[in-house]
């Protein structure tokens, strides 16, 4: 099969090699989680789309400082002026060489009659002096494309850089807001666990009463001792976690993280809701599988290079300045010079050379396919399990809030119990503790929310501005 494409190719003219064909992969026509929605845009920038002012001036603080970004946008700088160096071969390379000689040696002369020249000797000195000023042209012919390929593969990698740059942002932006929402998540179980350690400090202080008392145990005083200090102990952990969202921020943000601060910021507002459009906008709008695609291409291109190799290199030169061993004639018309030449070189056994050449050049583009076809597959699978996280945390906050607030309804109806004396002021407390722990349920169901709100985004590309109509 090669063979006959190899002979095909030879056929063809400059393109060798098979022609590249974009991937059209399969794709659903709906999601399985969920049903698609309209991806018309509202939003310049994603993140809008909470409607969170401070999360919106730190994502534009990522963007503008992040070195990350900085380093990415610096090879696609670096690729671009790698194929301007491959573009530099298609064009012919025309140099100045002026250089001056001065040399003098001892020569022996064969086959000189002595009545020719009777002063002269068989061994003499002779120095000789040269001013040379050519310009000089060499131009390889690029009949098979063989530069053409290199320039192409060096361009389409350049672009597959440029969309590198926005996996990149996609990805630091994304980072920073799950970042943010996990702080404001535990922003409101501090706020939370702080009310449950004020209740349960009087629950204990009511339980030392009654135990002095005699009305319970030593073991209930325990119990309620136990239980004050794993909440606290849960109340600095949730701190310390909330330090290292804040230290993680501060760096995407390019800044010290012993500089840096945000003030505490409760999470109440349950999340938007996220546009998923049609399973084949995806194929469009997530960068990773431009950049994969662009790989590809790149590597296709190589094939071509490849079976160049097998064909004759064709290379002109020229020569045209000055040349004198005078100075006095060395800029003037009769120390001309000028050179026209052509070589041809055809390789005619390197043991395989060439064909590993290309057999290598087919396997790295068929890497580059299979990671093309994996990427999407991996594409496909995250929006369905974000599409379903977002389905199923919803439910589940649903039955919390539920939860909580039969809570909040049984901690209402104790407190009015207690008003009229049938029962104590430790089972009002216990009340109010469950109703604020099931609250904390809610609202740690409500941080997940948004959290897989953030992986969707991120599953789905970003924005939205790139699919509007």
């Amino acid at each position: 099969m090669r063979r006959l494409l190899f002979l095909f190719c030879l056929l063809a003219g400059c393109h060798l090699g098979p022609r590249y064909e974009a991937p059209d992969p399969a794709v659903p026509s709906d999601w399985k989680s969920a049903p698609a929605t309209s991806l018309d845009s509202e939003w310049d920038n994603w993140w809008e789309i909470f409607g969170d002012e401070q999360l919106a001036s730190l994502e534009k603080l990522v963007i503008e400082n992040n070195p990350t970004l900085y380093i990415a946008l610096e090879k696609v700088a670096e690729a671009r002026a790698v194929a301007g160096v491959a573009k530099s071969t298609l064009y012919p390379q025309v140099y100045a060489t002026p250089s001056f000689n001065n040399v003098d040696e001892l020569i022996k002369l064969y086959g000189v009659p002595e009545s020719f020249a009777p002063r002269l000797k068989t061994l003499t000195r002779v120095q000789e002096q040269m001013y040379q000023l050519p310009i000089a042209m060499t131009y390889e012919v690029d009949l098979w494309c063989k530069y053409r390929g290199t320039y192409n593969a060096a361009a389409i990698y350049a672009q597959a850089q440029d969309e590198a740059v926005r996996v990149t942002m996609l990805t630091l932006s994304t980072e920073l807001a799950s970042h943010y929402f996990n702080l404001r998540a535990l922003d409101t179980q501090i706020d939370l666990l702080k009310q449950i350690v004020q209740l349960r400090k009087e629950s204990l202080a009511l339980v030392h009463s009654s135990y002095e008392s005699g009305l319970v145990s030593y073991l209930d005083y325990l119990q309620s001792e136990k239980m004050l200090a794993d909440t606290d102990a849960e109340y600095q952990e949730s701190i310390r976690q909330r330090a290292l969202f804040e230290n993680a921020i501060a760096t995407l943000l390019g800044s010290l993280a012993s500089e840096f601060h945000l003030d505490p910021s409760p999470l109440w507002q349950e999340p938007p809701t996220i546009p998923s459009g049609l399973p084949s906008d995806l194929l469009i709008r997530r960068p990773d599988l431009a950049q994969a695609e662009r790989n590809m291409a790149s590597f296709h291109e190589w094939i071509g290079v490849a079976y160049a190799t097998y064909f004759p290199g064709i290379t002109l030169t020229s020569h045209l300045g000055y040349s004198s061993p005078d100075l006095s004639k060395f800029l003037t018309w009769t120390g001309r010079l000028w050179q026209i030449g052509a070589d041809i070189v055809q390789v005619i056994f390197n043991a395989g050379r060439n064909r590993s050449y290309v057999e290598a050049a087919f396997a790295r583009f068929h890497e580059a396919k299979g990671s093309y076809e994996q990427a999407v597959l991996t594409a496909f699978q995250e929006v369905e399990d974000a599409l379903s996280n977002v389905e199923q945390y919803a439910l589940q906050s649903t039955d919390l809030q539920n939860a909580y607030r039969s809570s909040q309804d049984f901690f209402t109806l104790s407190q009015l119990r207690y008003t009229k004396g049938l029962v104590n002021h430790l089972d009002t407390l216990s009340a109010e503790r469950a109703a604020l722990d099931a609250k904390r349920s809610w609202m740690n169901a409500l941080g997940r929310r948004y959290q897989a709100s953030v992986q969707l985004i991120k599953a789905l590309g970003g924005g939205w501005e790139s699919c509007s109509p």
